[in-house]
């Protein structure tokens, strides 16, 4: 006796289980507020106010900014640009 087994029918539970996952995580990532992380890194700072590395550098040592150093990176805080682009 031969059984009549489609392959295809054997291989196809997965792919609307993965669909169902994929719109799932899609609906979640869509809802998910704004990162509030309280300062930008030194690309943010540069594309903001469209300057170069060594103009956010002579910025940064003539003390006209606010700077945090963690690790190798630095990070502005918003606030202090919030305020500046508010006078």
């Amino acid at each position: 006796m031969e059984k009549n087994v489609n392959p295809q029918k054997e291989a196809d539970p997965y792919p609307h289980d993965l669909l169902a996952l994929f719109a799932e995580i899609l609906n979640v990532l869509q809802k998910k507020e704004p990162d509030h992380f309280p300062f930008y890194d030194s690309a943010d700072v540069k594309r903001l106010l469209n300057i170069s590395d060594s103009t956010l550098h002579r910025i940064r040592k003539s003390e006209k900014i606010p700077y945090v150093k963690i690790g190798n990176k630095i990070f502005y805080p918003k606030s202090f640009f919030n305020n500046a682009f508010k006078s």
